[in-house]
């Protein structure tokens, strides 16, 4: 595990044209934002009081602001948060968003609200304790909210590895978690498991799962093309909470509601 969480002031640019300027970034965003709009209530109709925590450069919180949802968006990077209101402004949209630059564990100090639906994408594998932003994000829901959380998947760090030759890294990643090279350098993948036991002592319980770009990255690049790009987003979109698939994709996307307060009758 990295010791101290991952800031991203610096290589903002570079990073944001290698995820999101690729045809792995174009099926990770399909993927992930088709399956929120089934699996999320109420998404498509606007309305709702969106966090997006950790939400870097605004993709997703740009989206959600142009359905008509009131959207806070945070980071801890003051170079992605910059981005994300120059994008915001070009898209007419800046007026549904109010921008805080924070990191997850400040949040809870900071809004003095709740929200509808709380976004945590891609981030608790940059953290040095992902396991704490749990309950500050839980903390964050409304009683009958939603969250939304998407995190590297250590099953597919395993495969990946192996399917490249690399046995004892595989290995190693899955009995011990392990920081590949390359953008994933401060980043560590998470077992499913391990977050699942996080949601559930905050009292969330997981409505539904998918793998989000689960063959990408194992095809020939020849299938990755753009004229071919289609064709792999159908098998992905397809195939996305199918197991054993969805179990394998590159980020496990889980979307998770508060249980039910009991209540005993007098």
């Amino acid at each position: 595990m990295v010791s101290a969480d991952t800031s991203f002031d610096g290589i903002a640019g570079a990073f944001e044209s290698e995820i999101y300027g690729s045809s792995k970034g174009y099926i990770r965003l399909r993927v992930l934002w088709e399956d929120m709009l089934g699996a999320i209530p109420g998404l498509t109709a606007g309305g709702l009081d969106v966090l997006d925590a950790g939400g870097g450069a605004g993709h997703l919180a740009i989206r959600l602001a142009g359905l008509g949802h009131r959207v806070v968006l945070c980071d801890a990077s003051r170079e992605m948060l910059d981005r994300a209101q120059a994008a915001a402004r070009a898209q007419g949209v800046a007026g549904a968003m109010t921008i805080v630059q924070a990191p997850i564990q400040d949040l809870r100090g900071l809004l003095d609200r709740r929200f509808d639906l709380v976004v945590c994408h891609a981030v608790l594998e940059w953290l040095a304790d992902p396991g704490a932003a749990i309950p500050e994000l839980a903390a964050l829901l409304r009683p009958a909210g939603t969250l939304s959380l998407m995190f590297y998947n250590r099953n597919a760090s395993v495969l990946k590895r192996a399917l490249t030759g690399a046995i004892a890294e595989a290995l190693h990643s899955y009995r011990d978690g392990f920081a590949p090279r390359g953008w994933g350098a401060g980043a560590t993948p998470l077992a499913e498991e391990s977050v699942r036991g996080w949601l559930e002592a905050c009292g969330l319980i997981v409505q539904s799962k998918a793998g989000i770009r689960i063959f990408h990255d194992h095809v020939p690049a020849a299938a990755r093309q753009p004229e071919r790009l289609d064709e792999l987003l159908a098998l992905e979109l397809a195939l996305r909470g199918a197991e054993p698939f969805a179990s394998l994709g590159q980020h496990i996307h889980l979307v998770c509601t508060p249980r039910p307060v009991r209540t005993v009758a007098g």
